[in-house]
């Protein structure tokens, strides 16, 4: 799919930044096909969950052909960007959108703090229609760019996806949810991870952080772009640094999604347990 080059829309209130999911060591992937690793006991109840009522959100980017949904709703998007992951087993994604200009959103941002300091109303390279997609699917926003010098893996291979707190965050392929892991961000902030079993691919886990309130259960059946899994985290609140603070109006709150490879694909990965093979950094 080609490219649609579309200035990405930034609302009052938005942000984006990544943060960094648990990494995977292990070999070459396996090739894509029918699950080898399998749920086991999948609860008889397990379906999918709360659904947002619309059609699924456009699609950003791809792996190996397959779309990844934006993981909010379009209308809700207050920025989106690539980054790399904090480690080398991390997927690579092919962005399907625009990749706007860093220099040009940062000057944008910087004029619309001001005006909001003066009392005016602002936004930042605003579009007139914020949830379009083309005849394809894919979504008409545009997304950055950005590097981190502490990170050790790929560009492209992680996004985070601006939204304000409480968005609905919607799984961002069809699969199974396999585990919900409760644990500390640096060490100290409560948070998430959510780990879906794709149905695409038979050697991927793709993860989503930075979420609160999980609105499934292990072995929930979901829909990419449109079973809700949760709501977005209050990031800015506590953590001041965020990467995408400026370009957007606020401190950064976001939803991150990326694509771990699964280390020993041809065994069971159990519900509720991590993948096989891995290895928490």
């Amino acid at each position: 799919m080609a490219a649609i080059a579309v200035v990405l829309l930034f609302m009052v209130g938005g942000a984006a930044l990544a943060l960094i999911a648990p990494g995977r060591q292990g070999g070459d992937s396996a090739k894509a096909g029918v699950w080898s690793a399998v749920a086991t006991d999948v609860p008889a109840a397990a379906t999918a969950a709360t659904a947002a009522p619309a059609a699924p959100t456009p699609v950003f980017a791809s792996i190996r052909g397959a779309g990844l949904h934006l993981p909010v709703p379009a209308a809700s998007v207050t920025a989106l960007a690539f980054h790399q992951s904090s480690y080398a087993d991390t997927v690579v994604m092919k962005p399907l959108i625009a990749i706007a200009d860093p220099a040009v959103l940062r000057r944008a941002a910087t004029a619309a703090r001001a005006a909001v300091k003066a009392g005016r109303k602002a936004t930042i390279c605003a579009t007139p229609e914020s949830g379009a997609e083309d005849a394809e699917g894919v979504w008409t926003g545009s997304a950055l760019q950005l590097w981190r010098n502490t990170s050790g893996g790929k560009m492209d291979s992680a996004v985070d996806c601006g939204a304000a707190p409480g968005t609905p965050v919607l799984a961002p392929v069809d699969g199974t949810v396999m585990e919900i892991r409760p644990y500390k961000l640096y060490k100290k902030y409560d948070d998430f991870e959510i780990h879906i079993k794709p149905d695409a691919w038979n050697d991927l886990d793709v993860i989503v952080l930075h979420v609160t309130d999980p609105a499934i259960t292990v072995g929930t059946r979901v829909v990419g772009g449109v079973t809700r899994i949760a709501s977005v985290r209050n990031l800015s609140r506590i953590v001041s640094g965020l990467q995408l603070r400026n370009y957007v109006l606020d401190g950064g709150n976001h939803t991150h999604v990326q694509v771990n490879t699964v280390p020993k694909p041809n065994e069971t990965w159990v519900l509720g347990e991590d993948p096989p093979g891995l290895i928490r950094h």
